[in-house]
């Protein structure tokens, strides 16, 4: 079958619910060439507030530009509005259904295409059926495509697995590290991980160590939302809480620890060391050579969302923390995980999905389409039964 040439330019509608997912998206969408991008916010639970949205799309095209916010009921309409050549799902699982449901049901629908805000592994089965209506899915390493491309075959969901770089890593090749011991730790947390109180303590009481034990240094852990402020996911015990408690009991070196807000490149300038368990942090840090640690102390697996640190080089223990070892990972790794060369296929792709989306060469996946619609009825029935209900069904339905 004949394809006409792709077009020059690119209409791209991107939609989002978080934080996270619009930093990625606005991101994403200033780094490619010759794209005609609109961008909104849906409302739901996790809307980010309006220094959360300044934060996310610092330093990209949507800088001082006002993130329209729309609602379920205006999908159908701002999609036909705009006329989109690709949908862009850039939000969590369920929002990304309904989205890719509603384009899908258009007369003439676009290309609909997602991915993650950041490192995307595991490749979890439950985020490829949510997406199960999307003709490409965005992976930001070899690793990942690998895991994405068996993902989609055990999934049963038919799509185009992409390669390109995090739109935030801005290195034009192999990072180096700036030879320079840190002053400043700055902590990255995650809502997820570590979960357990005694572990976040363990994390607050090795940046105090630091601070207390370097004249003229100090630490920082630098927030994701202020108090009240809502994220992509929801996190027992605050790392605020538990700095007023080390604070209490008079610990040393507590006192010197701030809390940081606002973009994340604030902080990563020359000085300063970054220390996490998994957060996608440690990317930009080391793509601007700064010193950056993988807290070792409670091991690597799916469940940390750590695995892919494993063999890179920069892991350390809570102790190293403490003494301000930080290290930097190995050449090889950053190859292999998602420092390779940017070749500008990613756009040369979109631009083939654009033209399918324009001839209506795209295919119409009905018995996908009601699979998805079940999708989404079950998880709406979630957020309404109580739990004990809930608990009761799956003990029946394992029995049955």
């Amino acid at each position: 079958m004949w394809i006409p040439e792709p077009p020059e330019t690119v209409r791209i509608l991107s939609v989002s619910d978080s934080e996270s997912y619009l930093k990625w998206a606005t991101q994403l969408l200033s780094s490619l060439p010759d794209v005609e991008g609109r961008v909104v916010l849906i409302d739901n639970p996790i809307l980010p507030t309006a220094e959360q949205i300044a934060s996310a799309v610092a330093g990209t095209a949507w800088q001082h530009r006002e993130i329209p916010v729309i609602t379920r009921r205006d999908l159908a309409r701002v999609i036909a509005d705009h006329s989109p050549d690709i949908v862009l799902g850039a939000a969590t699982g369920p929002i990304v259904a309904q989205v890719f449901l509603t384009a899908h049901m258009l007369a003439h629908r676009p290309a609909l295409v997602s991915g993650l805000p950041g490192m995307g592994l595991p490749a979890r089965s439950k985020g490829m059926n949510y997406r199960r209506l999307m003709d490409a899915f965005i992976t930001h390493s070899f690793a990942e495509a690998a895991a994405y491309t068996e993902a989609s075959t055990r999934t049963q969901v038919p799509c185009e697995v992409l390669l390109a770089r995090l739109p935030m890593l801005r290195s034009a090749g192999i990072p180096q590290l700036i030879a320079e011991a840190p002053r400043t730790l700055v902590f990255a947390p995650q809502a997820k991980v570590p979960e357990g109180r005694e572990e976040r303590e363990a994390i607050v009481a090795a940046l105090a160590e630091f601070a207390h034990r370097h004249d003229g240094s100090r630490a920082v852990i630098k927030m994701r939302s202020r108090l009240g402020e809502f994220e992509t996911h929801h996190e027992q015990h605050s790392y605020l809480e538990i700095l007023e408690g080390l604070r209490r009991r008079g610990v040393p070196g507590a006192e010197q620890i701030e809390l940081g807000h606002g973009p994340l490149t604030d902080f990563l300038t020359p000085g300063s060391g970054l220390v996490t368990v998994s957060s996608t942090a440690a990317l930009e840090s080391i793509d601007r050579g700064i010193p950056t640690l993988l807290i070792s102390d409670f091991g690597f697996d799916p469940g940390l969302l750590n695995e892919v640190f494993a063999d890179s080089g920069a892991t350390g223990t809570l102790a190293e923390v403490a003494a301000g070892t930080i290290g930097f990972p190995d050449p090889e790794w950053l190859a292999e995980n998602y420092f390779h060369p940017e070749d500008s296929q990613l756009r040369r792709s979109l631009g083939l999905l654009a033209t399918r989306a324009r001839t209506a060469q795209l295919p119409n996946r009905r018995s996908d389409v009601l699979r998805q619609k079940r999708v989404l009825l079950r998880a709406e029935l979630r957020t309404i039964t109580p739990a004990p209900v809930i608990s009761v069904y799956r003990k029946l339905r394992c029995l049955g």
